[in-house]
This record gives C-alpha cells, structure tokens and sequence, in this order.
C-alpha cells in the first residue's frame, strides 16, 4: 500500500445485493455512495456529523468526483473503504478514497477523489473555517 493521509479512517461492508448487477458485480455507481459513507464515518469520528456541520452554516456540495475502477467488488464480498483528507483549497476540500476487498482486505479495487467547495447555505463560497481544519487535525 502506498503511503494514505493521515488521519484516515475505513469504513467496513459486505456488498449488498442491491447494489449488484445481473452477474453480481457492484455496480459502479455505488462506489460514490460508498465514498460518502465513509467521509461520513471519518466526519463522525472527528466528533460531529455532516449535518451538525451543516448547522454551523457551512454546505460541502461536491465539485468533482473521479474512480478509477482496478478491480470488481462482487456481492457478499467484504469491502473496506479508506477515507483521508488530500489537499486543502481555499475555499474547498479533497477526499481521496481506496477501496480495498478479499482475501482480508488486501486487494486495491478502486481509488478516487471527491472535491467539495465550502459554500453557506445560499451557495455563496467561503473560506475553509478554522474549526474544521482543527477538527480534521490539520
């Protein structure tokens, strides 16, 4: 494994059956909700939930959003997704994800990115806030 932005965190499944194909594959669309799931997880951890940082007055909509599929997830498989935090803008955050499966996790089946823009509830941009940077331990 190549080196991961700390902190991290991995946000554990077994791949449902909803979210499969016809030939039982993981169909590709679910790797993003996986990604939320697990920035959500790596939000929580941190000590408050997305929609307490919504509270505060700050919206993370999402600018961006890349996968590069290495291999398939399939149903039943145990999947386990690793979330960081990549860079900081301005205005605006990157997630990196990996996406690791059988034998015992240790098999890269995807990688991506999401971008987010810090923005208020009306959708105008801000800065990034200090509370979050401190929160996320940067």
């Amino acid at each position: 494994m190549e080196s991961f932005p700390q902190p991290e965190t991995t946000y554990c499944f077994h791949v449902s059956y909803g979210e499969t194909d016809a030939m039982r594959v993981a169909y590709y669309g679910e790797f993003f909700h996986w990604f939320e799931r697990a920035r959500s997880q790596f939000i929580r951890e941190r000590g408050m939930s997305y929609s307490e940082v919504e509270a505060r007055g700050l919206m993370l909509p999402v600018r961006n959003a890349t996968c590069r599929y290495l291999r398939p997830a399939r149903y039943d498989e145990p999947v386990g997704v690793r979330c960081g935090i990549k860079d900081w803008g301005r205005a605006s955050i990157t997630f990196v994800y990996e996406v690791y499966g059988p034998p015992d996790a240790s098999t890269l089946l995807a990688r991506g990115e999401t971008e987010h823009a810090c923005v208020t509830p009306e959708g105008k941009p801000v800065r990034v806030p200090d509370w979050l940077k401190a929160m996320f331990g940067t």
